[in-house]
């Protein structure tokens, strides 16, 4: 019988605007990281911030703009790492607007 996987990419801004709730999205992240450790172990999990002060993602190298936009993780299946890499999400310095960055 084959096995639904899911895939899931979680955007997140970490500008200014947002460090003041930054330890609840990192709680609520992992409480969903560790979940799909237990019960769905071949889920697949991507992190994307933005309003990062570096600068971190294919698009920019490839065609230019997206600045603050870092990969933190590349989709693939969950881990470990991955909790450990939540706990301790940027706090980016650059008004965070996901709409702005794909210019």
């Amino acid at each position: 019988m084959a096995r639904n996987k899911e895939a899931v990419v979680l955007v997140i801004d970490v500008g200014p605007s947002m460090h003041s709730v930054l330890p609840e999205i990192e709680k609520v992240c992992s409480l969903l990281i560790q979940k799909k450790l237990i019960f769905s172990r071949y889920d697949e999990v991507g992190f994307v911030l933005f309003g990062t002060a570096d600068t971190k993602n294919e698009l920019t190298e490839e065609v230019g703009g997206y600045e603050h936009v870092t990969v933190l993780r590349n989709i693939k299946v969950v881990d470990e790492d991955l909790v450990d890499a939540l706990q301790n999400l940027p706090r980016g310095n650059i008004p965070g607007d996901c709409i702005l960055y794909n210019y």
